[in-house]
């Protein structure tokens, strides 16, 4: 490979599985993805060299972030469409979607502020 001089892990290795322990390795691999994104080399690493792979899971409200995120991406059609028609939006539309997005802003930060408490930090 190219790339082969900036990687620190320049030993490569083949691994096989039986279909059963691809399954499992498989599922296990998803449940951690399902939490963080990670590569099936760095679960095969951390698994062989015995590290423990954390899974941190965020208690993220995702069904009131998506009806904020709905709102926001409903009034922003509305404000686009009366400034496509008439050239203006209203002060008002502009503030309703200032709020909602500043509501999304705040579930945000509640959610990384939950995480960094989880991992200690």
């Amino acid at each position: 490979m190219s790339n082969d001089h900036h990687r620190n892990r320049s030993v490569e290795k083949k691994i096989r599985f039986t279909p059963e322990e691809w399954q499992q390795a498989s599922a296990i691999l998803d449940q951690v993805r399902e939490y963080r994104p990670m590569s099936l080399n760095e679960f095969v690493c951390q698994s062989v060299l015995g590290k423990p792979i954390t899974v941190i899971a965020v208690p993220l409200d995702y069904m009131k972030m998506e009806v904020q995120v709905n709102k926001i991406g409903v009034n922003v059609n509305q404000i686009a469409h009366r400034v496509n028609a008439q050239d203006y939006a209203t002060l008002e539309e502009v503030e309703q979607v200032k709020a909602e997005l500043a509501e999304v802003h705040r579930l945000v930060g509640e959610a990384w502020k939950t995480f960094r408490e989880q991992q200690g930090r």
